[in-house]
């Protein structure tokens, strides 16, 4: 799949609001969970990634705490907010339509009456 970072780019936040839903995570691991769950379609830059989680910062739908990994290691995870909580619900009611529309536009498979 070429170009597979197009494809996502205005999913991105969602998808981190989806992963951080379920588990606090941190930037690698979000990143590797997108490569896996995408069967390696979809690959995010680190910049994306990191753009994207400074922009949910923020917004206050994700906040970061730091924590010492098995090895001592800080490391910075993320979790989900209330207002990222309800954003993610928002969208998810909405995401059947879009999904819908986009494989009718994309899809070829939509009616329009040409007015003559």
């Amino acid at each position: 799949m070429t170009n597979s970072g197009e494809y996502v780019r205005g999913f991105t936040d969602y998808i981190i609001l989806s992963i951080l839903a379920k588990f606090d995570s941190y930037g690698y691991e979000m990143s590797k969970i997108i490569e896996q769950v995408s069967d390696e379609h979809f690959q995010l830059t680190e910049a994306t990634l990191y753009f994207a989680l400074k922009r949910l910062l923020e917004d206050g739908k994700i906040s970061s705490y730091k924590e010492k990994n098995k090895k001592g290691m800080s490391r910075r995870y993320y979790q989900i907010t209330s207002e990222g909580k309800q954003a993610l619900h928002d969208f998810r009611k909405d995401w059947i339509q879009i999904e819908n529309t986009l494989a009718n536009l994309v899809g070829g498979t939509f009616e329009y009456l040409r007015e003559e």
